[in-house]
């Protein structure tokens, strides 16, 4: 017999499966139309995510936009400039 929190994790991860499908699916309709967005199946740690309300916060008191504060800005910027270091690098 499970217990309720048993119950509970168990529809959880069904729940984030379901997910995984409906991400897939998205992507797989977006490609076959031509579309470029692209949906990731990312997962954020509570580190990950202390650091983004962090950044959230600090964008906050700086009087940044409220439409580029959020979560998919922040990380788009980040892979953005990430990317320009590891080419960077790549390029000497």
């Amino acid at each position: 017999m499970s217990t309720h929190r048993e119950n509970l994790q168990k529809e959880l991860y069904e729940k984030m499966a379901d997910y995984d499908d409906l991400v897939r699916e998205i992507n797989n309709k977006a490609k076959h139309l031509g579309n470029e967005t692209y949906f990731t199946h990312l997962r954020l740690y509570k580190e990950q995510k202390d650091q983004i309300e962090d950044i959230m916060r600090y964008f906050d008191e700086a009087g940044v936009d409220a439409s580029k504060n959020t979560t998919e800005s922040i990380l788009t910027f980040a892979l953005n400039e990430f990317h320009h270091y590891i080419m960077s690098i790549k390029n000497g």
